[in-house]
């Protein structure tokens, strides 16, 4: 029996895509990291994350321990889901709860821990059933915050009241 050319790639292309989704990993970077033998790096994949405003070059990853900027944040909310009409605000949310800090914690009054961009909380609130390290990756807490704000559309939840 032959094997199909075409049928194979498309495979190989489906588990790459399905593995880069899961892992939260960027597929055009893992496709470059297996093709030039490296193991795909999860950190790339937040400088590939463009800002809608940006110009050629920039992108939404802050610099090592640093801040993420209005319109990265913007571009971050985008990239995880939500709309370009909530990013604005989503973005002056963020700002206002972690000053664009994707590792930055606080108590909560509940007991758990605010984490991270959205200051997501842990364990009973919109960051119920993640870890305070899963909540730090940007990507991630932008993700949940999408989805724990109905989009953007339901920050009861924050105590910020956004822009």
């Amino acid at each position: 029996m032959a094997v199909n050319g075409p049928a194979l790639g498309a495979v190989a292309a489906g588990i790459v895509a399905v593995y880069a989704g899961i892992k939260g990993y960027s597929i055009p970077r893992t496709i470059q990291d297996i093709v030039s033998g490296k193991s795909p790096a999860k950190q790339a994949q937040a400088a590939e994350i463009a800002s809608p405003a940006a110009t050629a070059g920039s992108t939404t990853a802050p610099p090592p321990g640093g801040s993420y900027s209005h319109s990265q944040l913007m571009g971050l909310w985008q990239m995880a889901g939500g709309s370009a009409a909530t990013a604005n605000n989503a973005a002056c949310h963020a700002i206002q709860e972690s000053g664009g800090n994707p590792k930055v914690t606080s108590p909560n009054p509940d007991g758990g821990t605010n984490v991270g961009l959205w200051q997501l909380d842990t364990p009973g609130g919109v960051g119920a059933g993640y870890t305070i390290a899963q909540l730090q990756d940007p990507v991630t807490n932008a993700r949940v915050a999408v989805q724990g704000s109905g989009g953007g559309t339901n920050w009861s939840d924050w105590a910020t009241p956004g822009c």
